[in-house]
């Protein structure tokens, strides 16, 4: 077995040295992410068989539906129109060429050639119907300002610049090649032009075409691409190449790309290597060893064509796959790869560990070996090593000491340490001898100088032994100078010591002491990470920003703060390093950021347009190898690789284009000239002005800035929108000035649009001419007419004071009988409660009839007041009712008549549905009723755009011989949960001004239907949804009136009185009220306790447990609407009856508000306590409202 060890131990040192020398090849494996544009990115199709940039950096597509322009945000696609001559003659575009006036020539398949003038406007179609069939165009090219074309007819055609055509038949140079049709053409950088048949290669000179020189005279060839300057032929036989001397040759990796796998198009890679489009998918060569292919799962399962290629002005590569869509390719894609490694566990936690003595990565798989992740190729490789023990564990964090030893922290085991040079294998469980700590999985392991080992797992921090193990110091929070705050990060401070980062910002531990102490001046708010940079310096990350400090013999002093202001958001890091350049890397949630404070301050953000998988990475999970590879690892398994070291791309200038100027003017708006000066009226309204930044490499964090002289003081940061709008502005000349800055900073040049605003009429000369003249004609009439005015406004003022005087008549007097019918209220609760107390006892006839005199007079007085507030509520604009006997159904017959024709002229259907048991007459306010089924319907109306609207009246209660039902139905838009909550509030409209606009309407009508139905004891429920229309449903206990029996009285629907004692808790401050109410409730059997005022009550309800309370609204100190929030406050659930003399609208609504169940005003009779007793002990937080009856 020792021996077996040591074989294996050999084995991996072996691996080790060679692993060691892969990694000095590569910085990081050569592994591109396409971002994909589809269907849902607004490309019309996903047959893409052409790309080409004009001057001003669009990007033009040919598409099997439609030309396409993209300028790194969105589509503008040109399609054939019947209608119009002017549009795309055909939708499927086969070739695409943009000549040397920045002109768009089309060829569409079936519809011929046609040119897209410089300003993007028409389309003029090319007649060449005497030289070559439309149908049989096929290819199409340039070279200055001829235009070539070829057909499937064995010919090339020319057009010079006048519009002349020639055409030179493939016969006149070989008789074998006069049914030969013509598949590529393309000029070379000479400005020759080469011809590829399925029979040979052709070139034109000296006025005519020649045949290449063998073998390519003879081959089957099916593209030609003229890079730099070399030309590729793909041929059925592979690859020929011609160099920039003109000798051909056939690369000795050539045959790969033949019959099978045909080479269709080739693009400049940019560092001396080119792209492949053939057949079997997209290649990139090698020099002269076989190209690789390249893997395209990111847009396509399995392999797809690749027809074209086209590298842009930035160095990115556009690949468009048949069937999927339009890959990009960033220029700067080598320096990051994401890989997959071993399905270790949770991708929550960091299970991956630096190499640091052999180079790239350790992991522990699921069936506990130990694998080694080659950075520079992506490689994993098998190490021998297996323990049983790892099997399906959850690795946390790992770390390779300077001793060789790997050290292990998983959730099952605790902490393990395999030696990488014998194998040798220690564990430590979270019982026994040198336990690991219980609380959770260990975060982080450190390494110190002094040969000790530290970790941390949920605050609790150990110091143990490298060699040994053995535990030297165990911290748990709260000790030993640690708060009980979170521990974001423990690691090597520049002091050599151990330093802690945590909600109180950065401690270092002082072996002597044995305790954390703080460092001055880092401490105060919580510090997430820190990174040391030589002895001397530290970066700390906290939410308001990157810190750098500096130590002197003063202490740290800070040095430069980088925050949200700087363009680095505020949250929280999971890790940071620092490169060799002086860069610092923050690894997020939102991606990773890298601050370069070096030279001048840039703040770069990397996410899933830089080819990331997820930009959210894990815990404690970042490492600059030595290398400078940064790796970090995320929260979806994958591991990213990062090259430090490789420079950004060279910077360029960006070209920034108007894309929009546009104004409203007579209400609608109108588009102005984006490429000259222009005016605006002075009545003109919302100037829009939008750019868009040419820059493909993250088009979304492209930003954009403004500044309108004259107007802004300054530059106006616009963010990634480059639209901007003025609502208004005054009259002067303006120069705007925009310009764009891409996500690597690189600035546009500044771009200037002007206009002038021409100032409104009476501001012209004439203007104020006119206004001169009508001045003084002013001045003329004023003086004339100023004794008439000095008359007039005498008598004026008589009458405004004669009207103020009669209206605070009316207020005083109206304040008088609402303030009388309070105060009366409340003694004649005594009255009619003691003569009803009084008319239940044992009289004899002489007693009973003062007693009943007493309660009539009583009940007289009352009606009395009632008459009086109800004078005033009708001065006051209360609504009233005039309750008669009518014809319900000549009131239903009378609607629908008014109604129909309204519905029917809007192409609706009218539906009437009157249910044969619904009364002939019935007992209410006819007026009002109608007026409530005329807003309904015609609301229903007015938002029902197809469909139809349905009125449908059924009885209410039919054995009681009570009530009506209605139901005003529609097929219209549809209300939402929320929508319907505020639907009947006054002034309110569904969708506010948008409603308004299209449908007119001041937002009352369904408030007075409500308002309506609420006096006429009745109510208005709605019940919709989005998308399947509206139902209001009107129910109204109007009292039946039988043919035979004009009067009939209503069935009494009370409720049954209560069945049980209960006891009741009464809140009033009157004593001669509170005897009558205690009395009342007391001969029926209830047990009453009486409190004067809230603080007693809020005693009492402490100490008993009452079945209802009734309160007073208008109570000493605290007042009853405070009582009973207090009362809810503290948790009583129990009935809240509010009995008040307060006659205003606003008490009961008060009341209700703060939680009553039920609301009764004065004065009250026992069976109106009853009643209202048994209502909320039925139904509980129910709403009831129990009035005296006038």
């Amino acid at each position: 077995m020792r021996c077996l060890k040591r074989v294996r131990g050999g084995l991996l040192t072996a691996l080790l040295v060679f692993v060691s020398l892969l990694t000095a090849t590569a910085a990081v494996p050569e592994m591109p992410r396409f971002r994909v544009l589809d269907a849902t990115s607004g490309l019309p199709s996903n047959v893409v068989r052409a790309m080409l940039q004009d001057a001003a950096g669009y990007l033009w597509l040919a598409t099997s539906d439609g030309l396409a322009r993209y300028d790194g945000t969105a589509f503008k696609v040109w399609r054939h129109d019947p209608n119009d001559p002017g549009s795309l003659p055909g939708d499927s575009v086969l070739a695409l060429y943009i000549d040397v006036q920045d002109r768009i020539w089309v060829l569409s398949e079936n519809a011929g050639l046609a040119v897209l003038d410089a300003q993007r406007r028409r389309f003029i179609q090319i007649p060449v119907g005497s030289v070559a069939k439309t149908d049989a165009l096929h290819t199409l090219t340039g070279h200055g300002d001829a235009i070539w074309l070829s057909d499937l007819h064995a010919s090339v055609i020319r057009i010079d610049s006048a519009g002349a055509l020639t055409r030179y038949a493939l016969a006149d140079v070989s008789p074998t090649l006069k049914d030969t049709p013509v598949v590529a053409l393309t000029f070379d950088a000479n400005g020759r032009l080469w011809v590829g048949t399925p029979d040979g290669l052709l070139y034109f000179e000296a006025g005519r075409l020649h045949l290449a020189p063998p073998p390519l005279d003879k081959a089957s060839i099916h593209s030609i691409a003229a890079v730099g300057s070399r030309l590729w032929v793909g041929s059925t036989d592979g690859v020929y190449l011609q160099d920039a001397e003109g000798r051909w040759r056939v690369p000795n990796w050539g045959p790969m790309f033949a019959f099978g796998n045909l080479l269709l198009s080739v693009a400049d890679a940019g560092d001396g290597e080119f792209w492949l489009g053939s057949e079997r998918g997209l290649w990139r060569t090698r020099q002269e060893r076989p190209p690789v292919q390249i893997p395209l799962s990111d847009m396509h399962h399995g392999v797809s064509t690749v027809s074209s290629l086209w590298r842009d002005t930035s160095g990115g590569l556009w690949v468009p796959v048949y069937g999927r869509g339009l890959g990009y390719l960033r220029q700067d894609w080598k320096r990051m790869a994401v890989v997959r490694p071993s399905d270790s566990g949770e991708s929550a936690y960091c299970n991956v560990a630096p190499a640091a003595y052999s180079g790239g990565l350790w992991q522990l798989n699921r069936i506990g070996e130990l694998m080694h992740l080659n950075t520079s190729t992506g490689e994993l490789v098998h190490t021998g090593w297996q323990r049983h023990e790892l099997r399906g564990v959850n690795i946390t964090t790992t770390l390779e000491d300077s001793r060789g030893r790997l050290w292990l922290a998983n959730m099952q085991n605790g902490l393990s340490r395999l030696d990488l040079k014998n194998g040798q294998w220690r564990e430590w469980a979270a019982h026994g001898d040198d336990a690991v700590p219980l609380y959770g999985p260990i975060s982080w392991i450190v390494e110190m100088p002094d040969s000790s080992l530290w970790l941390e797992a949920l605050g609790v921090l150990q110091q143990r032994d490298l060699e040994s193990g053995h535990v030297l110091n165990q911290i748990v929070p709260g000790s030993h100078g640690v708060d009980g705050s979170r521990v974001e990060q423990i690691g090597l401070g520049p002091d050599g010591r151990l330093w802690l980062a945590a909600g109180s910002g950065v401690y270092a531990w002082e072996s002597q002491r044995r305790m954390f102490v703080p460092i001055p001046d880092l401490t105060g708010t919580r510090a997430y990470s820190f990174v040391p940079v030589g002895g001397n310096e530290v970066w700390v990350h906290r939410l308001r920003g990157l810190e750098q400090w500096r130590h002197s013999s003063h202490g740290w002093k800070r040095i430069a703060l980088v925050g949200p202001q700087h363009g680095l958001p505020a949250m929280e890091s999971l890790g940071m390093q620092h490169d060799a350049q002086g860069r610092i890397w923050l690894s997020t949630r939102r991606g990773l950021w890298r601050i370069d404070n070096t030279d001048e301050l840039q703040v770069r953000n990397f996410g899933l347009r830089d080819g990331l998988g997820t930009q959210e990475f894990a815990e404690a999970c970042l490492w600059m190898a030595p290398d400078g590879v940064l790796v970090g690892g995320t929260t979806d398994g994958y591991l990213m690789l990062f090259d430090t070291a490789m420079p950004d791309p060279a910077p360029f200038v960006p070209q920034l284009r108007m894309e929009t100027v546009s104004v409203i003017r007579a209400g609608r708006r109108i588009d102005l000239p984006v490429d000259q000066p222009f005016e605006l009226l002075p009545n003109d309204r919302q100037l829009i002005v939008g750019a868009r930044l040419l820059s493909f490499g993250d088009p979304l964090s492209n930003r954009y800035s403004y500044w309108l002289k004259g107007f802004d003081t300054g530059w106006i940061d616009q963010g990634s929108s480059g639209t901007r709008e003025f609502s208004s502005l005054p009259p002067a000349d303006y120069t705007l000035l925009i310009q764009g800055t891409d996500p690597m900073g690189n600035l546009s040049r500044i771009h200037l649009v002007t206009f002038r605003v021409l100032p409104p009429w009476w501001r012209s000369a004439w203007g104020m001419s006119v206004l001169t003249g009508s001045g003084l004609l002013l001045l003329w009439g004023v003086a004339w007419n100023y004794h008439r005015r000095l008359r007039r406004r005498a008598r004026l003022q008589l009458e405004q004071h004669q009207r103020e005087v009669a209206e605070r008549a009316s207020l005083a007097k109206t304040q008088f009988l609402a303030t009388l019918g309070h105060e009366v209220r409340t003694p004649m609760t005594g009255v009619l409660g003691m003569s009803e107390l009084l008319l239940e006892t044992p009289l004899d006839t002489r007693q009973h009839g003062y007693a009943t005199s007493i309660q009539a007079a009583g009940k007289h007085l009352l009606r009395l007041v009632n008459d009086a507030l109800d004078l005033a509520k009708i001065e006051a604009g209360k609504l009233s009712l005039e309750r008669r006997d009518f014809d319900f159904h000549a009131l239903l017959e009378q609607v629908v008549a008014m109604i129909r024709p309204m519905v029917e002229r809007k192409g609706l259907r009218f539906v009437y549905r009157l249910d044969p048991e619904v009364p002939q007459y019935v007992h209410g306010d006819a007026d009002r009723l109608q007026q409530i089924l005329l807003n309904l319907l015609i609301n229903a109306t007015k938002f029902t755009e197809h469909g139809e609207v349905v009125l449908q009246v059924a009885p209410g209660q039919e054995q009681a011989c009570l009530g009506v039902r209605i139901d005003v139905a529609d097929t219209g838009p549809g209300l939402s949960e929320e929508q319907c909550q505020r639907l009947f509030r006054r002034f309110e409209q569904v969708n506010g001004a948008s409603t308004v606009a299209r449908y007119g309407g001041s937002g009352l009508g369904l408030a007075i239907c409500r308002e309506l139905a609420t006096v006429m004891e009745g109510e208005i429920h709605v019940d919709s949804e989005l998308g399947k229309g509206t139902c209001f449903r009107v129910l109204l206990p109007l009292p039946w009136v039988l043919a035979v029996q004009p009067e009939v009285a209503v069935m009494d629907m009370e409720p049954s009185p209560c069945s049980n004692p209960l006891h009741l808790l009464l809140i009033e401050d009157d004593p001669t009220v509170a005897e009558v109410i205690v009395e009342l409730l007391r001969v029926r059997g209830h047990r009453v306790t009486h409190a004067l005022h809230g603080l007693e009550a809020l005693v009492e309800v402490t100490l008993t447990r009452f079945d209802v309370c009734l309160c007073d609204l208008d109570l000493p100190g605290l007042d009853g609407a405070g009582l009973i929030v207090q009362l809810r406050a503290q948790g009583q659930s129990f009935p809240i009856v509010v009995v008040t003399a307060r006659t205003d609208a606003d008490a009961q609504r008060q009341a209700f508000h703060v939680g009553c169940d039920a609301f009764l005003r004065k004065p009250v009779t026992g069976e109106m306590l009853e009643q209202v007793l048994t209502q909320v002990l039925s139904a509980p937080r129910q709403d009831a409202d129990v009035d005296t009856p006038t």
